[in-house]
């Protein structure tokens, strides 16, 4: 049964990939590639379909489509909720906001979203479920195992290169600001020692040590950028916001990546 669990999950997993992919790409007015991890397939659609088939095969069997779609826009507002703080708090960045949509709270989660997951809901308990739940029943064991394993092994070696990815992206930037007080450093005293009768320069001197650091910085975050490979670019690009400590220059080396991306994308058409 686990098998067939893991399956499932992986299943509707890769539909709420496609489905959030084309979502969006129609609410963006462009294609908008979703998701945290490489490959298509986004994890919590997966849950919150396995989660309701099990609510709906084995705890709540007289339902009605209204229950189907309360609970499921329900169940879907406090998983999306939970994982968009979950992620901010793990990894400092989060992956969807909704602040610009009607009825957000705290742009993790809004009403026209929750809406369109209960709708979600009543597909996947009238429509997919029905056609895929007896297909499952009905493979042989040794190959649900042998699928079970594959697909846990690419999930987990998905996910942890996702997660090694974010983790090395944190320390480039924290290496970046080493780098950047050093030579600042440097600057200034070099600054304080020209600029005698200081109190008369100050302004000067701290417009000339501010231009200096930007295009310090400026210079630093391109020759990071430069340095990644694709793969890497697309999984930070993925990313809509970094938070917490080092913010400011990681959204700096976010915003370069992507508009490198669009370039890129531009000069392949």
């Amino acid at each position: 049964m686990v098998d067939r669990y893991v399956i499932y999950f992986s299943i509707l997993s890769i539909i709420g990939y496609v489905y959030e992919c084309f979502a969006m790409t129609l609410w963006e007015g462009k294609w908008d590639n979703r998701g945290f991890l490489f490959g298509p397939a986004i994890p919590i659609y997966g849950a919150g379909a396995l989660f309701g088939t099990i609510l709906f095969t084995y705890f709540i069997r007289d339902y009605t489509p209204m229950m189907v779609f309360l609970i499921g826009m329900a169940a879907s507002a406090v998983l999306e909720y939970s994982v968009h703080y979950a992620l901010e708090q793990i990894f400092h960045a989060y992956w969807w906001d909704y602040s610009k949509a009607p009825f957000n709270l705290n742009g993790r989660i809004c009403l026209p979203a929750s809406i369109g997951f209960g709708i979600a809901a009543l597909i996947i308990v009238y429509v997919i479920n029905p056609a895929l739940l007896p297909v499952l029943e009905g493979m042989n064991e040794n190959l649900c195992q042998i699928l079970a394993i594959v697909l846990t092994f690419l999930f987990t070696l998905d996910f942890t290169l996702t997660v090694s990815i974010l983790s090395g992206f944190m320390n480039r930037v924290e290496s970046m600001d080493s780098f950047i007080n050093e030579h600042m450093d440097s600057f200034i005293g070099n600054i304080l020692n020209e600029e005698k009768g200081l109190d008369k320069k100050f302004y000067g001197a701290v417009d000339k040590i501010e231009d200096v650091r930007k295009r310090l910085i400026s210079a630093r975050i391109e020759k990071v950028v430069s340095s990644m490979n694709h793969l890497y670019k697309i999984a930070i690009s993925r990313v809509k916001r970094f938070t917490g400590r080092n913010a400011g220059r990681m959204n700096d080396m976010l915003g370069t990546i992507k508009r490198r991306l669009k370039k890129e994308e531009e000069n392949e058409r």
